[in-house]
């Protein structure tokens, strides 16, 4: 089978420069004849949100072993309150009392998926602070 060609391939010496556009494409050029950058599309919705589940499905954040720990964090802080509660109707709190208020505050905690028990625990953990801050006060020298 032979394939014959009726236009000139050969290009001429000086156009090594860009050529110009087509006439149906000239509105879609701007002045140096270069087509305009598309801005980036963002991710549609539906792929996004699989994604970010698919990613905190893979870190295990949300799932029910997070909302275990948060409810186990959340005891140990509304414990150690609560000993520092009883200690003060009774005989004073002690140093045991502010050691075991900031090992409660200084366990790692992940969001638990959960959005009342995450704002439940912060206030605890803020009340927490507050009166770990009061006993270390109490305990400085004057």
């Amino acid at each position: 089978m032979k394939v014959s060609s009726t236009s000139s391939t050969t290009s001429t010496a000086g156009s090594s420069g860009a050529k110009p556009a087509a006439e149906g494409f000239g509105d879609l050029l701007n002045v140096s004849g270069t087509a305009p950058r598309a801005a980036a599309s963002g991710v549609s919705g539906a792929a996004g949100v699989s994604g970010i589940s698919a990613l905190l499905a893979l870190q295990g954040i949300g799932g029910p072993e997070a909302r275990a720990r948060a409810l186990r964090k959340g005891r140990r802080l509304l414990d150690a309150l609560d000993r520092l509660q009883l200690a003060m109707l009774g005989d004073g709190p002690t140093q045991r009392h502010l050691q075991l208020l900031n090992n409660a505050l200084s366990e790692q905690r992940d969001p638990s998926g959960d959005f009342g028990l995450d704002e439940t625990l912060n206030w605890a953990e803020v009340r927490a602070a507050v009166e770990a801050a009061k006993l270390e006060r109490a305990n400085e020298p004057a």
